[in-house]
């Protein structure tokens, strides 16, 4: 019998306050973004011998008999509960028994699972040893490597001309001629809630890259963006050329941690060169000065443009891993 017990979450303040006190706690599990998406999600807590040690966040297909991934949904699986009073090495050897504990309850629960694990899981041997000496792949778990840029924007909260900080002289040379061309040219940046302006720019967007987008994600987007915004969990920031056009709009949402790029796209009608990188770079100061965030995370640098677009602001790279059975 097993020292681990796993239940439903019923207390929502009770998840909340994990989510917070978790490393791999996110605002992707908070159930205000999670009942925003519009889909079945299942949450459950750990406990040992009565005390709370761990807490599992999933998205499930239409009928429930699967953890599927949600391209919205950048980290979910499981949140550990940190003990400072128990040593390091302890904790290992706990997390790992979690983990472990969590995939066969998981495999009891459902034909098939497919969690995004935060970068701060850092070990993935339990699904990598999972049947290991089994033949058959399909009794396996694939572990699917991912990067993402995390990028300390602390230094822009104190009081330096933006090109004297470390951080603006890290930026890639086009970032830094596109924001002196911005600041010449008198752009500007402000927040804003102009949702359906972000809709039509990015099924744009989309359609230049030969990507549709589905009606029911169109919708799915837009209810997380109202939820967020009317919770106060994420800025909407607009950028305007000289003539007051708007000509790209950055979303960021944040938990206690830190801001995280949910969605961002340009006007098609217009075609600035600095306007990307000023929409991001003045949201950076926004967020470091008027809101106390010292990290983003630039959410996935997983495709060749959009990747090199993100680390030219510079930041570190961070690894985090999708698993599927």
């Amino acid at each position: 019998m097993s020292k681990f017990c796993i239940t439903n979450v019923e207390n929502q303040s009770e998840w909340i306050s994990l989510i917070d006190k978790s490393p791999q706690g996110t605002v992707f599990s908070h159930p205000v973004f999670l009942n925003a998406l519009g889909k079945q999600t299942a949450c459950y807590f750990i406990h040992k011998g009565g005390q709370l040690k761990a807490g599992v966040a999933l998205i499930l297909n239409d009928d429930s008999s699967k953890c599927v991934l949600d391209e919205l949904v950048i980290y979910n699986g499981i949140l550990f509960l940190n003990d400072p009073m128990q040593k390091a090495v302890k904790a290992r050897t706990e997390r790992f028994e979690i983990t472990d504990f969590v995939i066969e309850e998981l495999l009891k629960k459902y034909q098939g699972i497919e969690m995004a694990l935060a970068p701060q899981f850092e070990d993935q041997r339990p699904f990598l040893w999972h049947n290991y000496h089994s033949k058959n792949p399909a009794e396996k778990f694939y572990v699917d490597l991912r990067y993402t840029s995390y990028l300390n924007i602390e230094e822009l909260s104190k009081d330096l001309p933006e090109e004297k900080t470390v951080l603006f002289q890290n930026l890639e040379t086009l970032r830094q001629r596109n924001i002196r061309e911005s600041r010449k040219k008198n752009a500007f940046v402000c927040k804003g809630k102009n949702v359906d302006s972000f809709m039509k720019f990015y099924k744009s967007l989309m359609a230049k890259q030969n990507e549709s987008v589905a009606k029911r994600k169109q919708q799915q987007m837009r209810d997380l963006i109202y939820a967020l915004h009317e919770n106060q969990m994420c800025h909407i920031y607009e950028a305007y050329n000289p003539e007051k056009e708007l000509i790209y709009i950055t979303i960021f949402c944040f938990d206690s941690k830190r801001a995280y790029y949910l969605f961002g796209a340009g006007n098609p009608d217009t075609n600035e060169r600095y306007r990307g990188t000023i929409a991001f770079w003045d949201a950076f100061k926004d967020l470091a000065i008027n809101h106390n965030i010292k990290c983003v995370d630039l959410e996935g640098v997983n495709s060749p443009k959009r990747g090199w677009f993100k680390l030219g602001f510079g930041g570190d790279l961070r690894t985090y891993f999708q698993v599927y059975k």
